[in-house]
């Protein structure tokens, strides 16, 4: 605004009035500020959290993915988004690893990552099998589904191994106690023997002979038997966990009469259970192949199934890369690979193929217990002989020892 002085000469005071007004501003603005940090601080976060979780450490069962897989499926097929749905299962979570797994995955969801990826960051957690199909389900839409044929899966193969380790619990019974009663007599029956022999001035049978060497041996070297006993079993898995030795001890198993006919069999059902769950997942036959590998205990039958692979990349038809091994997939495979191929029904093939061979693998099982009495039975008998003659023999010569 410009007016005249008492000297009658012109001021303009507009710039001033701006510099006031800006002073006045700031001056109100300082405190406006403040207040909006204050009530910002008592916001919480939503800075991206930064873990320092140690990936590496830790282990979740079976049954624990099973249920999670399961229950995640049931709350994003109920409408719930993935966050929440991940957040609600956290809460109920009784495993502490577990619970820093889903914690980790609940964040970086929240900032905008696939689940799939935070996944791949525990690999002991979740297979590459798991997080592939994750991953198909992210892409297409169908993640509730592909969440519920892991969770099938995962129950498939818990029921499985129950069903082995119930049946070599009564083995594993009737082993221990005949070891127990073996150590007992060792440690408190043959003993006494030896001093009623000694004392009787009669030459030891061989059995206390053989008993008392072994004692003494077993007393006077204790810390060299554990120490060496503890080294072999090192040694042991050390040697078998190379890729060389392990492949040819998988392959003398797969040999073995029974036995080998049993793992091939086990096998045919992972193979046929996940390639068809990778394949309805919508994962390519070669890729599918190649995680399915990953998923097989016997090395042999994992680096037959990746050598397919290739063979599948350049173009030959899985029937005929199954022929060409009669030894790991027999004829009945064969023929319904190649009927499936030809009719485009290979995924319902491979279901059915995994459903004959678990329903062996579960008869097996089953009968596990009759087809393995005879041979316990067998054992007992000449165990129980072999104390009986231990402990009845020296007694019988020291009595003739004494009637003499």
């Amino acid at each position: 605004m410009k007016y005249l002085d008492k000297h009658h000469q012109v001021i303009d005071d507009t710039e001033q009035k701006k510099a006031a007004e800006a002073q006045a501003t700031a001056a109100l603005e300082k405190p406006v500020e403040s207040l909006i940090k204050k009530e910002v601080a008592k916001q919480p976060s939503v800075v991206k959290k930064k873990h320092n979780f140690n990936i590496s450490i830790g282990s979740v069962s079976l049954t624990a993915k099973m249920l999670f897989m399961d229950n995640l499926s049931t709350m994003l097929k109920a409408g719930l988004s993935l966050a929440p749905a991940l957040r609600t299962l956290k809460s109920e979570i009784k495993s502490k690893y577990l619970h820093t797994v889903l914690d980790y995955l609940h964040d970086r969801v929240e900032n905008g990552e696939t689940l799939s990826k935070g996944m791949a960051q525990y690999p002991k957690v979740f297979p590459e099998m798991i997080i592939a199909t994750v991953e198909v389900g992210e892409n297409t839409g169908m993640l509730s589904d592909s969440l519920g044929h892991l969770a099938s899966i995962l129950k498939a193969q818990k029921k499985l191994r129950s069903k082995i380790i119930g049946a070599m619990i009564y083995p594993m019974i009737v082993l221990m106690a005949l070891i127990g009663v073996s150590i007992m007599l060792s440690l408190f029956v043959f003993p006494n023997l030896v001093i009623l022999f000694t004392e009787a001035g009669v030459e030891l049978p061989f059995v206390l002979r053989a008993v008392n060497a072994i004692n003494y041996v077993l007393r006077t070297y204790t810390w060299y038997i554990i120490g060496g006993f503890i080294a072999f079993i090192i040694l042991f898995r050390y040697v078998f966990k190379l890729p060389k030795p392990k492949l040819l001890w998988h392959t003398l198993i797969i040999r073995i009469p029974f036995l080998g006919k049993f793992i091939t069999e086990l096998n045919l059902t992972r193979f046929g259970g996940n390639l068809f769950a990778l394949l309805s997942a919508g994962l390519p036959i070669v890729k599918s192949m190649q995680i399915t590998a990953k998923t097989l205990k016997n090395t042999r039958y994992r680096k037959e199934i990746i050598i397919m692979a290739e063979e599948l990349e350049k173009g030959v038809s899985l029937g005929k890369s199954m022929e060409k091994r009669p030894a790991f997939f027999p004829t009945f495979i064969v023929q319904l690979a190649n009927v499936g191929e030809t009719t485009g029904e290979l995924e319902s093939v491979l279901q059915k193929v995994s459903e004959y061979y678990e329903e062996r693998v579960d008869n097996v099982l089953t009968n596990m217990s009759s087809i393995i009495e005879p041979f316990l039975l067998i054992i007992v008998a000449v165990a129980v002989g072999f104390l009986a003659v231990s402990v009845i023999t020296p007694m019988y010569e020291l009595t003739l020892s004494f009637a003499e």
